[in-house]
């Protein structure tokens, strides 16, 4: 079985009972009751492919049925606004273009303004416009709104799918590219524990060759001087052999016994405005010494890259547990050049602090410039905790979910502006008539019956009233009424009726308007 053809089904029929049921309780003619169902046929079994059509579809029929029915005793088909609305809604979440779905409505407006003004030519012009005015704000609220939240709805669709795979595939090439500079810097450690290492090993073996050659020792002595000579030999090339396989052959190293002044002195030298300041004393592990050296040097070459003329001040505080190294520079002084630069230079440093037990940090200044913070005890320590990375795929979640909430605030907020914007118009524009459509008492009271029509013309204001009172009058044969209020909008109890026939004025009536009855002190 079919389930979403029966789905289908079941839509179709539950919007075309809304239709019977209003349109039987009408008296309806048959034909039309067949087109409003063959017409939800069609919108229901297309939507999924054409969305658009399947609203055009509905949305011209409650047009066609507006313009004949606005300005009669017949009433308006409602019944068809439910699929509007859900028809909307649904092309949403197809993610229809907005540039499609403004196109359909704007023509769709436009079409049933245009088709109200031909079918009903005997309704005066203002009166139409304001019941377009007050069909394009209810379009807003019946058929913008719920296509907003149907893309709102999509956007989520979205975030739980594809948006996901995306995030996770970031994710995991962030990883990969900060794995790799932590390896990079461990290969540079490496290199700095071949050379410590070796220089020591080379040390045992100078002493145990004059050893070896001390005529004053017995002979097993020398020989065992030599053994250890030749060991710590041996031990050398083995070290020389396993640090050359862990380290990785791009991995920049610098002279083994370089300290950080010799370090500034060289940078200055390049042209780079850099001073030194030291504070405290005492000699540091040989790992955090060689961290220190790693991260001024790393800091010189990245103040170099990104930050071209600016002064740089290195400061190494020696405590008694610990050691602080803080690099600042100023910013930028020239234009920055566009380097090459991998970006991962600081987790590669954050890495070796870490190794050392320590802490980096690292960021923009709140004056300008940059600093570099990095705090290690001076013997070396454990390695801290590793912190987990921080996750690309939870910052693009958050990234979508921020993005669907903006959506879901314009879905919101969009239709209830523009219902606004539109409501304001409207409302002016009944002042505007309703200001200009006001005959006095005494002009009214000057006019009488069988005055010719040009006459009465230089006397009545611009426009007539776009919303005169619905007391069911039935104009005879060859009459034309005209209805014009008596004051200022929102204050009349009655209006003024002008009828003509031939050319003539052939009636004058005040009708009640409101609950009160004019009275004859009222209309005098």
């Amino acid at each position: 079985m079919n389930w979403r053809r029966l789905g289908d089904v079941g839509l179709w029929a539950g919007l075309s009972f809304l239709v019977l049921a209003e349109s039987g309780a009408r008296g309806d003619p048959y034909w039309m009751q067949a087109a409003f169902i063959a017409t939800l046929f069609v919108a229901v079994f297309v939507r999924r492919r054409w969305p658009l059509v399947a609203l055009a579809a509905v949305a011209w029929a409650e047009i066609v049925v507006l313009a004949f029915a606005l300005g009669t005793q017949n009433g308006v088909q409602v019944a068809l606004v439910p699929a509007i609305t859900l028809m909307s809604y649904l092309a949403g979440r197809r993610e229809t273009q907005l540039k499609h779905f403004v196109m359909v409505c704007s023509w769709s407006l436009l079409g049933g303004l245009l088709l109200a003004l031909v079918v009903q030519r005997e309704q005066h012009a203002t009166e139409a416009v304001l019941s377009w005015l007050v069909m394009l704000l209810l379009a807003l609220l019946l058929v913008v709104l719920p296509w907003l939240v149907g893309r709102y709805r999509a956007q989520q669709a979205l975030l739980a799918s594809a948006g996901w795979d995306r995030a996770e595939r970031i994710e995991r090439e962030q990883r990969m590219a900060i794995d790799q500079e932590r390896l990079r810097e461990r290969s540079r450690i490496a290199q700095d524990m071949h050379d410590s290492v070796g220089h020591e090993l080379s040390l045992i073996a100078l002493r145990a060759a004059a050893l070896e050659l001390d005529p004053s020792l017995p002979d097993e002595h020398r020989q065992a001087a030599t053994s250890l000579r030749e060991a710590a030999a041996t031990a050398t090339d083995r070290l020389g052999e396993i640090i050359g396989v862990l380290r990785d052959s791009d991995a920049p190293t610098v002279p083994r016994d370089e300290s950080v002044p010799s370090l500034i002195e060289r940078a200055a030298e390049s042209g780079l405005e850099v001073r030194l300041i030291e504070e405290g004393d005492g000699e540091l592990s040989p790992m955090v010494d060689r961290a220190v050296h790693r991260i001024v040097q790393e800091s010189l070459t990245n103040a170099s890259k990104h930050a071209p003329g600016a002064a740089v001040t290195v400061t190494v505080t020696r405590a008694d547990d610990d050691v602080r190294v803080q690099i600042v520079d100023t910013g930028a002084q020239r234009p920055v050049q566009s380097v090459p630069s991998s970006g991962r230079g600081l987790d590669g440093l954050r890495e070796r602090v870490r190794l050392v037990g320590g802490t980096l940090t690292a960021g923009p200044r709140s004056g300008g410039g940059f600093e570099v913070v990095a705090t290690m005890p001076r013997a070396g320590g454990r390695p801290e905790p590793e912190a987990p990375p921080m996750s690309a795929a939870e910052a693009e979640r958050a990234t979508v979910r921020r993005s669907a909430r903006r959506g879901l605030v314009t879905a919101v907020a969009a239709p209830l502006i523009l219902g606004a914007a539109v409501g304001v118009v409207a409302l002016g524009y009944y002042l505007i008539a309703g200001y200009n459509s006001i005959l006095h008492p005494g002009q009214y009271d000057a006019l009488t019956i069988g005055q010719p029509e040009d006459d009465v013309e230089k006397v009545l204001p611009a426009m007539q009233m776009i919303d005169p009172p619905s007391e069911g009058y039935t104009a005879p044969a060859g009459w034309s009424c005209r209805y014009y209020s008596p004051d200022v909008p929102f204050s009349i109890t009655y209006v003024y009726r002008l009828c003509f026939a031939d050319g003539k004025l052939v009636a004058k009536t005040v009708v009640q308007s409101g609950s009160v009855v004019p009275t004859p002190e009222s209309t005098g």
